[in-house]
């Protein structure tokens, strides 16, 4: 990459920036995700046994909704480096509902030609209520 692309690449972030996703995880998603990771936890899959849960319903698996914050990440970072992610489950998300994933800026570190961002990160339910937070650092180089 020549030093003007990547000049260009680091004056584009600022703190405060806030990245976006809105998103429906669907039955489908649920099984392919499950055979994908072989987590066939009944919660996920099965009607009968997700109504005798403390949720009454089938929900999404965890780390499927908070996949989308690598989404965010990759397609608004290009060539970063995912450091690390903290996450902290709040609220459950149910197949067919509608969430909207967040990505936020909170500050910007300059070291040796690269920059090191910590992320706030949010998934939000269509009722405002927070379903997953956490915070990521990403390296770019």
């Amino acid at each position: 990459m020549k030093l003007r692309q990547i000049q260009y690449l680091f004056s584009q972030y600022h703190i405060g920036k806030l990245f976006k996703l809105e998103r429906i995880f669907t039955e489908e998603d649920v099984r392919n995700y499950a055979n994908l990771i072989k987590d066939f936890n009944p919660i996920h899959l099965d009607k009968q046994a997700a109504s005798q849960s403390i949720f009454k319903e089938r929900v999404v698996h965890g780390m499927l909704s908070a996949s989308l914050f690598s989404t965010l990440v990759g397609t608004n970072f290009p060539g970063c480096i995912y450091l690390e992610q903290t996450i902290n489950f709040k609220a459950p998300i149910f197949l067919d509902e509608q969430i909207l994933a967040q990505v936020l800026i909170q500050d910007i570190k300059h070291t040796k030609g690269r920059q090191i961002l910590k992320l706030n990160t949010t998934i939000e339910k269509m009722d405002q209520k927070i379903a997953v937070t956490g915070q990521a650092t990403i390296l770019i180089n």
